[in-house]
């Protein structure tokens, strides 16, 4: 048995939106060099700020893929 109606489709081709360069850009890591419980708790400030970063980026790239459902 011959599959002819499969042989007449052309492929399908799909392309995928590139994420904009800026939700992807590197973020700098910060290293812990402290030595007090002072130095701990200005550190978790820092890292507080880096994952609202993050997150933030996240949140993006959600609104983003969002938007190119829509169009």
């Amino acid at each position: 048995m011959l599959l002819s109606s499969c042989a007449s489709r052309e492929p399908q081709v799909c392309s995928c939106p590139q994420i904009p360069a800026i939700l992807t850009a590197h973020l700098d890591k910060s290293s812990f060099k402290g030595k007090t419980y002072g130095d701990v708790t200005e550190y978790a400030v820092i890292l507080k700020r880096e994952r609202d970063m993050c997150l933030n980026r996240v949140d993006k790239i959600r609104e983003w893929q969002a938007e190119q459902l829509q169009n």
